[in-house]
């Protein structure tokens, strides 16, 4: 038993005999929940329970989270049917719910589906360059539905219809865009469930019907799904790549499935999963992932799109960092067309003299010793000794300064001790190249970088405690 959130539960029965099995254990579910409750006060209240249940290996399928779908659209449809139920809960496919559509699929149906636009910046030409086309429903109240609250009602076709209006809807816009003179490339998500012969058909008949050059698409496909393992699916991807489109690797990090077929995929693009980037204020340490990745699509030759930069110290750190193409509030939240088109005529990304925080500071020395480090590894002769040796020639030693930060002095000390660390390094690495001990330089990066991590979280709390 789980709680899957708010006052949904998830209750996964095993070695049932057969539906007389299960009915005995959600009749005797539903008399524990429905029990009166004796209050203090002497009353007694009753809650009521609905039940959404998925059978396997009967359900065709063998996914879980495709289960726990189904499962939630029978307790949609139980939920609907209170007035008139024999029963709390209901199975999914069963006759009396066959023809009904849940809430989200009455929406979907109804053509209330609103394109809205993220777009993505480039931080090197300091420019929007494309946009990732989101999808959002909007009720009969106004109130728009985000992905997390309608995907998880749809099932079957409803996702090649969802796949459907969101691209041949980003495309009409892009065109309008383009005829504005924002000649920029659209990211759409693609659902694996989606993925057939048929996909194939519509995605060449959309294509068809635009103008847009399909090198100008790119359809992101879930990093974490199983799919990716089987060779059909490869095979579907590699019939999309044919028709021009580009492919990416959408929410990389979030699981590993994936990485184990990664190099036979055919991507252009990895999307790095969000909960990596937007936590690096809490945890700066982090960057050593970004780094990782950002070497990993260098040594692939593909694009990567750091996404979750929801704050300027986190654009400030990914950007000297050297990621180039990111996303996330600190550039702009997601928006309708009409917005969107505002944004590109008013919105400036002027050049800035980076880091601008500490927490850019980090990124930089992280980015720079990195650097230094493989240098010296492989051609210890490359650098002067006299250069690495004088810290007040580094760029950092003017950033310290320019940052004006409380503990610079101290800052700058462990910075100067991390360059004389490393420039005995090089001596040491030139004398016996193979054994050298890079313990004192490691110690060095250590206390200059705990020192920046703590400075910067004294800083953040001196501002909230002003605020």
């Amino acid at each position: 038993m789980a709680r899957y959130g708010g006052d949904e539960f998830v209750l996964l029965l095993e070695d049932l005999a057969d539906h007389t099995d299960l009915t005995q254990v959600l009749q005797k579910i539903e008399e524990i929940i429905t029990a009166p409750i004796l209050m203090r006060n002497g009353e007694s209240v009753q809650v009521g329970a609905s039940m959404g249940v998925a059978l396997y290996p009967f359900a065709d399928t063998d996914q879980a989270d495709q289960l726990l779908r189904w499962s939630d659209q029978a307790l949609y449809e139980i939920k609907a049917r209170k007035a008139d139920r024999e029963n709390c809960w209901a199975l999914f496919g069963e006759e009396n719910f066959a023809d009904q559509r849940n809430p989200a699929q009455v929406l979907l149906d109804n053509g209330v589906l609103e394109v809205w636009y993220q777009p993505i910046l480039d931080s090197r030409k300091g420019k929007i360059v494309g946009i990732e086309a989101l999808a959002r429903l909007r009720d009969e109240n106004g109130t728009i539905w985000p992905p997390a609250r309608f995907l998880p009602q749809l099932h079957g076709e409803d996702f090649s219809h969802l796949n459907k209006q969101v691209l041949t809807q980003a495309l009409k816009d892009l065109s309008i865009l383009d005829a504005q003179g924002w000649p920029l490339w659209v990211s759409v998500n693609l659902d694996p469930r989606s993925l057939s012969g048929s996909c194939i058909t519509c995605l060449r008949e959309i294509l068809g019907e635009s103008t847009v050059d399909a090198s100008r698409i790119t359809l992101e496909i879930l990093e974490g799904e199983d799919f990716l393992e089987h060779q059909t699916v490869l095979d579907l991807l590699l019939e999309i790549k044919a028709l021009g489109f580009r492919l990416a690797l959408d929410d990389v990090g979030s699981a590993y499935s994936s990485l184990l077929r990664m190099k036979d995929l055919p991507i252009d693009e990895i999307k790095l999963d969000q909960g990596f980037v937007r936590t690096l204020e809490q945890r700066p340490q982090d960057l050593h992932f970004l780094g990782a990745i950002q070497d990993l699509a260098t040594g692939m030759k593909v694009d990567l799109v750091v996404e979750g930069v929801e704050t300027e110290d986190i654009l400030d750190a990914v950007t000297v960092m050297g990621s180039t193409l990111l996303q996330g509030y600190a550039i702009a939240k997601p928006m309708p067309f009409a917005e969107l088109q505002v944004f590109l005529k008013n919105t400036i990304f002027p050049h800035r003299h980076r880091p601008l925080s500490l927490l850019g500071l980090y990124a930089a020395r992280l980015a720079q010793h990195e650097a230094l480090k493989k240098t010296i590894s492989r051609s210890p002769c490359a650098v002067n000794y006299l250069t690495l040796a004088d810290a007040a020639a580094c760029p950092l030693h003017k950033d310290i300064q320019r940052l004006g930060c409380d503990n610079s002095d101290k800052l700058d000390h462990l910075h100067r001790e991390y360059h004389r660390a490393i420039a005995v390094m090089d001596a040491l690495l030139l004398a016996t190249p193979s054994g050298a001990d890079w313990s004192a330089v490691d110690q060095a990066v250590e206390d200059f970088e705990q020192a920046i991590v703590e400075t910067y979280f004294e800083e953040k709390s001196k501002k909230r405690q002003i605020s």
